[in-house]
């Protein structure tokens, strides 16, 4: 490729946001396929998947819990809650750019959640002040009710919500406060009323990993650490265990919070959170939610897609410590008999269990059912959406926002049989449609042998189907050429800027976004990328790095 090309490239892949991008599909109506603008210099285009010579750390950062980090919280300190309570009144987490709900940047207590978090407050103390509930949460309010009472409950259960032992100027403050309205009521009301102040506190609400200044850095102290691996790898409040190796000042030490962090993504909690990273990362679980009209058999089994992507995940991630490569290209899936008779291959007998896949159907997360079902249309494959898909999640480029006036086009364009024809005439064949769709539809023709439901297709009506495309991963370089999605899988498990962005957006996760820094922990990236270790591993070396215990001053 000449250099006047490799230019031309990279002024399409620096420019694009500038343009305006034509989208069309082939099913006779007006579509975006999906994409929208974002500024990647705002936690969004490739600067996740930057690679930098050293590691760096983060801001400074007030991190509002999550809906279910909250509900996890309030659960912890107050089991009495249990069975019965209906949980947090906080809608849905706001997603980021990057399509995680636990950044740090748009997690923010506006008035709406202001008023959600007073409603749980305030539901929850009338719970646990009940007759009957309170004796069992505070056993002195049946026999001793007063000043001293209230004491031991603020101590004990503030501690529980805020993570960290209360200071005497707080629990002056919320006994004072205790006192100034049970003196004008009775005990039960001035501990409602406490506890409703406790919950809505920002020490609750909020995990601080702000740290004291120390020289050119601040140093997170022993129980923003506890909290930030607890919460970052298991999603809930520090255990026993945490909190004791806290006062023990042993988590400044890499290998002891790297051994934590071990720990607790093997506990059923830090599953939820790992496998919560790869749903909002590539979005499997939009399959559920997915209408084929046409297609009876479809419905009955895309819950069923849904679960074998999770399983296939797991079976890769934890149960072979696979790294990128392994995601990509594991020659398996994980089927139940009735995915195994939608699919047409697969004996496994009963309930989910790996299946070997047939050479043809290609192999790895990109040919999984519920990727290739959720990114179509509802009566055709898209090559855009699945080429998207690839050029967003596995190369971190800034989603394309099209102008308002997309026309609509026929479903059978003139000299176009198959799908591909049909977009090649739209998009390849109009340059305004072709300065975007030349990024990710060559990549989503390898999809082609897939149909709108996730099946392999030999044909398309009968009609040959090319699946030969490319994908650009390095705009000084040649865009990297393949036939069929094994080989696409393949190309991508052997392209270093795809182990990048993954990583980089593993980091940014559980990382809460990190303030918008990046490049945090270029180690265990380099590690990722020579294959040494798996995404599990790499994960837990997360917590090892500088950033979990310092942040950068301003």
């Amino acid at each position: 490729m000449s250099t006047n090309v490799h230019a031309t490239w990279g002024l399409v892949l620096v420019g694009l946001l500038a343009t305006g991008c034509r989208d069309r599909n082939g099913e006779g109506e007006a579509d975006d396929d999906g994409l929208d603008t974002v500024d990647p210099d705002d936690g969004g285009g490739d600067g996740v998947a930057a690679r930098c010579e050293d590691s760096r750390v983060g801001p400074p950062l007030l991190r509002r819990l999550t809906r279910n980090e909250l509900q996890a919280t309030i659960e912890a300190a107050f089991p009495e809650l249990l069975p019965g309570w209906p949980g947090v009144a906080v809608g849905p987490d706001p997603v980021s750019k990057l399509g995680f709900g636990n950044d740090a940047q748009t997690l923010v207590v506006g008035n709406q959640t202001a008023d959600e978090l007073l409603e749980t407050a305030q539901d929850a103390a009338t719970r646990l002040v009940a007759s009957g509930t309170l004796e069992a949460m505070l056993p002195c309010a049946a026999s001793s009710p007063d000043a001293g009472c209230a004491t031991e409950l603020v101590e004990q259960r503030g501690a529980a919500l805020f993570r960290r032992p209360l200071n005497d100027e707080e629990i002056a403050r919320y006994v004072e406060h205790f006192d100034s309205i049970a003196s004008r009521s009775d005990f039960a009301t001035g501990i409602r009323w406490t506890l409703v102040a406790m919950m809505q506190s920002p020490q609750m609400v909020y995990r601080s990993e702000l740290g004291q200044r120390d020289g050119d850095v601040y140093r997170l102290d022993p129980y923003e650490i506890a909290s930030s691996l607890s919460y970052d790898f298991a999603g809930q409040p520090p255990d026993e265990i945490l909190l004791a190796r806290a006062e023990a000042g042993e988590l400044q030490d890499p290998a002891a919070r790297i051994e934590e962090a071990r720990r607790l993504l093997a506990t059923t909690p830090g599953g939820t959170v790992l496998r919560r990273f790869f749903r909002e990362w590539v979005g499997y679980g939009e399959v559920v939610g997915t209408v084929r009209a046409e297609e009876p058999e479809f419905e009955a089994v895309r819950g069923s897609m849904e679960e074998e992507t999770r399983r296939f995940i797991d079976a890769v991630v934890y149960e072979d410590g696979g790294g990128v490569r392994e995601l990509l290209t594991a020659p398996y899936t994980v089927l139940n008999d009735e995915l195994a008779a939608f699919y047409g291959y697969g004996s496994p007998g009963g309930d989910f269990a790996r299946v070997e896949r047939p050479e043809q159907w290609a192999r790895g997360l990109l040919a999984q059912g519920s990727l290739l079902a959720a990114n179509a249309h509802t009566d055709a494959s898209s090559p855009t959406l699945r080429g998207v898909l690839v050029f967003q999640r596995l190369l971190c480029n800034a989603r394309l926002s099209p102008p308002a006036d997309v026309p609509a086009i026929g479903p059978a364009n003139v000299g176009a049989q198959t799908t591909r024809e049909r977009y090649e005439l739209a998009h390849a064949a109009d340059p305004s449609c072709n300065v975007c769709h030349r990024l990710f539809d060559p990549i989503g023709f390898g999809f082609e042998h897939f149909d709108h439901v996730g099946r392999y297709r030999a044909d398309e009506s009968g009609l040959p189907i090319d699946a030969t495309g490319n994908m650009l991963v390095d705009v000084h370089a040649d865009p990297l050429t393949f036939d069929g999605l094994t080989e696409l899988a393949e190309v991508a498990a052997d392209a270093p800027e795809v182990t990048d962005c993954i990583s980089g957006l593993m980091a940014s996760y559980y990382y809460g976004g990190a303030g918008g820094e990046t490049c945090l922990a270029e180690e265990a990236r380099d590690r990722l990328v020579a294959e040494e270790i798996g995404l599990f591993e790499y994960t837990v070396q997360l917590a090892g790095t500088d950033h979990f215990v310092q942040r950068a001053a301003p």
